[in-house]
């Protein structure tokens, strides 16, 4: 396999997302119990609770409800603190040494990553990682219509880095989003399914050409001597 360009997905491709969630349920905890006196370990587990019985959406207010506290600005302000908190997060082990390897072989490096813009920035702020990519592309940004699965950041991406699509590659997790602009383009498509996490079905033109469970599976096979490179 050679490639002159790899993209990235960010969220539970190069770290856990759920990592996030409960960082910010931890900030929110911590406001509340600054606030009101409740105890930040039980109203933690309380929002969690609350998440693997409804879902996301309307967590917040839900806890407020739980807990009495009826103020609508409260809500706003605890999805504020959620949004704009800075992470406890960290990629997952082998990211790091994968993208480097990748640097270190003449590969271009690209993250596109949906979501807030405000959101992804703190992420990509907390895991360090900025400076692994020749090009990042918070597709927010760009403007709501413009989230995979459209394909105008991946033609960014491409423009920028100033490679062609067929000797490009992207790797991502969701099948719903991820892979269709990618295959369209002539990208070379990778899912990664980590252990522990759930295959999605995915549509025609949806599903990734390739699939993995860990980075160093697909791209350490050509960049082996650079995996685990500290420089």
């Amino acid at each position: 396999m050679t490639v002159a360009a790899a993209l990235f997905d960010l969220d539970d491709t190069l770290y856990r997302e759920m990592d996030f969630v409960e960082s910010g349920f931890m900030a929110v905890a911590g406001f509340l119990s600054e606030h009101y006196g409740f105890n930040e370990e039980i109203i933690f587990d309380k929002t969690m609770d609350i998440l693997r019985a409804f879902g996301r959406g309307k967590i917040f207010d839900r806890l407020l409800n739980a807990l009495d506290i009826s103020d609508e600005a409260m809500v706003h302000y605890l999805v504020y603190i959620y949004r704009t908190h800075r992470p406890d997060i960290h990629t997952y082990e082998e990211a790091i040494p994968v993208l480097k390897g990748l640097r270190a072989a003449g590969v271009k490096t690209g993250l596109i990553t949906d979501g807030m813009a405000v959101v992804q920035q703190n992420k990509v702020a907390a895991l360090g990682i900025y400076g692994l990519f020749d090009v990042v592309i918070y597709t927010d940004a760009i403007g709501r219509p413009y989230w995979k699965p459209s394909p105008v950041p991946f033609k960014m991406a491409l423009q920028i880095l100033g490679t062609t699509a067929r000797e490009s590659v992207y790797v991502g997790d969701d099948p719903l989003k991820d892979f269709h602009a990618p295959n369209a383009l002539g990208m070379k498509s990778v899912q990664i399914i980590r252990e522990g996490a759930i295959a999605r079905d995915a549509g025609q033109g949806y599903a990734a050409q390739t699939i993995i469970n860990t980075l160093s599976e697909y791209f350490g096979v050509t960049y082996g001597y650079a995996i685990n490179n500290d420089k």
